[in-house]
């Protein structure tokens, strides 16, 4: 008989995530978003591939990544519009915080004892 692998960390893979802190607007007068400094995480984040989230994000489930973390150490930490660096990117070499982000957070949803956040991939990245 198979034992599936039932230990989170296991599964877990490394992410950095930058909270947006606000808005500034750059030198040719376009609004920019402004990140503080990336942290680093280990989470357990996939693509979406459920009938019902592609039924909810349609054409988006293609380049939207969802994550699954616990309620209990992480609640209120992350927010809309924070960015996240998968697939081995990281924000080492940045000249500005979330320059090298590949995907945005959208709102948090409470998920009974965890939290499940939708990512979607920021164009071209």
């Amino acid at each position: 008989m198979i034992i599936p692998n039932t230990n989170i960390e296991d599964w877990a893979k490394p992410i950095y995530i930058a909270s947006k802190i606000g808005d500034d607007v750059d030198d040719e007068g376009n609004s920019i978003s402004v990140y503080d400094t990336p942290v680093f995480y280990k989470f357990n984040y996939r693509g979406v591939s459920s009938q019902a989230e592609m039924q909810e994000f349609g054409e988006d489930a293609k380049i939207m990544l969802r994550m699954v973390i616990p309620l209990d150490k992480y609640l209120n930490v992350f927010k809309e519009f924070d960015v996240a660096y998968t697939d081995g990117l990281t924000p080492e070499g940045e000249e500005i915080n979330g320059q090298n982000a590949n995907y945005r957070l959208l709102p948090p949803r409470n998920g009974g004892s965890v939290i499940i956040i939708y990512m979607k991939r920021i164009n071209g990245k």
